[in-house]
């Protein structure tokens, strides 16, 4: 008998609402929204990036705006795991949606601490919009920095795994292949429609490469392989986790999804 597969649009739809979402938060819910509260003036409304004019705060609230970013990202992956915990597999797309935005949320927080501690760009950077603008030693910080985020990135993947095992149900290495086929395609579907909103900007490419691209692919690539990493032997006795079609949820994230790349795909200037 053939054992049923999750829907591919409503999986396509809700990863891609999950990934949009979480960059909103961490880009207006964030960045924006720190700015403002510190008095700061706001240049430019991106989808992934804000421009908060450095010459209109301090250097302290300047911290603290390149901060609100990941905080915001923290928090938010924290709620999603939190209430991943009390809904019922028998929801299917709601436990699979605060999965993949806690886990993505999380990915981005501690990404962003291995991104910039290697490449001194970033929230928490060394640069002038970053968090360790002027540091010194330099080379100190971002050592410290790339270790904390590769160790803190690591938990992360180790966290996910464990919830991803509690509601992924079935046997062996098909579990481990099913729970595969969702991270993969939640991951690809994240990268294609960060690059697609991105390509609205008014910079070109280079934008896309620094900053959708970057943010999509390299901060949540965990989810392209770290399935492998469960259990191939383990027998659950559940049933194996299923998504069903939802038109609300495609409906839904469809609306999001055009409305955010037609409000802050281009720019908004301030």
């Amino acid at each position: 008998m053939t054992k049923p597969k999750s829907d591919l649009l409503t999986l396509i739809a809700l990863s891609a609402f999950s990934f949009i979402l979480a960059t909103a938060l961490h880009e207006h819910g964030g960045h924006a929204l720190a700015c403002a509260l510190v008095g700061g003036n706001i240049k430019e409304l991106g989808a992934f990036y804000v421009d908060c004019d450095p010459a209109t705060i301090s250097g302290m609230a300047n911290r603290f705006v390149a901060f609100a970013g990941p905080l915001i990202s923290l928090i938010t992956g924290i709620i999603g795991m939190y209430f991943l915990n009390r809904t019922s597999k028998t929801n299917s797309q709601l436990k699979y949606f605060l999965w993949h935005f806690g886990t993505v949320n999380l990915m981005t927080a501690t990404g962003y601490l291995l991104f910039s501690g290697i490449s001194g760009l970033g929230d928490f950077g060394t640069g002038e919009s970053g968090m360790f603008f002027q540091a010194q030693p330099e080379w100190l910080y971002r050592v410290i920095l790339t270790v904390l985020g590769l160790g803190s990135y690591l938990w992360v993947i180790l966290v996910s795994l464990r919830k991803m095992d509690s509601f992924i149900g079935g046997e062996g290495m098909e579990r481990v292949n099913r729970a595969q086929m969702l991270s993969l395609a939640s991951y690809l579907t994240g990268g294609i429609v960060s690059v697609l909103i991105g390509l609205l900007n008014p910079y070109g490419i280079i934008i896309v490469l620094i900053s959708s691209f970057a943010s999509s692919m390299g901060g949540t690539s965990g989810l392209a392989w770290m399935m492998q990493l469960l259990d191939r032997k383990k027998t659950t006795g559940d049933e194996p986790f299923v998504m069903q079609r939802s038109w609300a949820w495609i409906g839904g994230s469809i609306a999001f999804l055009v409305i955010y790349a037609i409000m802050f795909g281009p720019t908004i200037y301030l």
